[in-house]
Parts: C-alpha cells; structure tokens; sequence
C-alpha cells in the first residue's frame, strides 16, 4: 500500500469496519510515500495508520502540525482522522462506476434490513468476492427481472461443488446438488439464492452431500450413498 485510499480498500477487503481505522499525522513518513508504513510492501492494517499528510494534502493540514506543542492535541488529531477518512472516501469515489454506486446503495439496503433478516445473515457470512458476486446477479435482476440462467450463474458461483439439473419433462422443476454437508449456513444461501433470483413457479429440491440415483450411471447408483428422488 502506498496511497491512502488503498488503506479504505484494505479494510474493506478484510471486512475491517471503516470507522474503526484511524488515520495520524506521520511526523517522520518518507517524501516519497503517502503512506509511512513500518514494512515497505505491508498488506495489512495497523491499529493507527500514519499518513503522510504533506505528500498531497499540504495546502489542508499546512497550518496544523507547527513545530510547538498543539494546545488541543486530542482535538487536533481527532479532526485530522476525520479529514483523511473524507479524503480516502473522496479518492474511492473517483474511481466508481455507475454500477459500483448502485452497489453500494444495495449494500446499504441489505445491512439496512431491506430485504429482510436472512439476507443480512447471508450476505454478512460472504467474503468480499462474493458478496460482488452476489451484487451483480442482483443487478442483473433488477434489470432484466427474475431469469433462471441468473440463478445458475449465482448457484456455480456462490455455492461449491454443485450440479443442477433441468428437467426435461416438467420446465419448472429443478434439481440442485452439492456434495457439501447439509448445515445451517449452507441451507440458509441456498434459500436465499432461491427466492431472490426465480419466480415462484419454480419448484427446486435440493440434495446435499449423497447424489441422487440415475439409472445407467453407476457414480449415482452406490449402495448408502445414494439419495432418493
């Protein structure tokens, strides 16, 4: 990390909430870097993070760190935090896009209780990557309304080791399997995964764990591993 908006981005990678990072003025940071980090290439977060407040941001904090003694120093560094995290939030938004701003309000809604209990308790439990993952089939449905291939899309992304089955005869029923053990957490994405992205005529039974028997495929066809359909 270099810039102080990679410090937002790094809490927000590892889920660090934002308003318990705190940013310092670094009195001994290298003129070369935005950052004064203990290791040069430093993935990770310390408690205070020291900014080189002179590096970009002279003409705001030009006047506040003279060299005699602040007479409100708690005051003083409190307001310095406060003016990097607009900063950094400032130099994350520079960079969004539409879909990223929309993201954002849908993040809030969720956390919010918008869509209701199970979707805070589902999304709080995915990591970074999918909770993107997640945001954009959810866009993708605004957009276009409920569509099954959203849904396998979400299915093959967010829930491993799966195979989902279409059935031929009947259109509305399909036939979800993960060779994962049935547990709570499990249950409740797969839940959440069927209400948000298909319509109610969808009927899906899911099999966790133990496949279901296919006649003429011996993998499906073990004794005490198979499921019934």
């Amino acid at each position: 990390m270099i810039h102080l908006w990679e410090a937002l981005l790094c809490a927000r990678m590892t889920q660090i909430p934002e308003q318990t990072v705190r940013f310092a003025h670094a009195r001994h940071g290298s003129a070369y870097m935005e950052l004064a980090l203990p290791c040069l290439n430093q993935t990770w977060l310390e408690k205070v993070v020291e900014v080189n407040t002179y590096y970009r941001f002279y003409p705001i904090f030009k006047d506040m760190f003279p060299p005699e003694p602040a007479q409100f120093p708690a005051l003083r560094d409190s307001l310095t935090s406060l003016a990097l995290h607009m900063i950094a939030q400032n130099d994350v938004m520079k960079g969004m896009t539409r879909d990223d701003y929309y993201k954002r309000l849908l993040t809030a809604e969720v956390l919010e209780g918008g869509f209701g209990d199970l979707a805070i308790e589902v999304f709080g439990d995915m990591d970074r990557k999918e909770q993107e993952k997640l945001l954009s089939g959810w866009l993708n449905c605004f957009r276009v309304g409920s569509a099954l291939q959203i849904f396998l899309d979400m299915v093959h992304g967010l829930v491993d080791d799966n195979i989902v089955y279409l059935s031929n005869e009947c259109p509305d029923e399909i036939l979800l399997y993960t060779g994962l053990k049935k547990e709570r957490k499990l249950e409740q994405r797969i839940t959440f995964l069927i209400d948000t992205f298909l319509d109610i005529r969808y009927h899906v039974e899911v099999f966790y764990e133990h496949h279901f028997g296919i006649i003429g495929i011996e993998e499906t066809m073990q004794t005490d591993e198979t499921a019934i359909c």
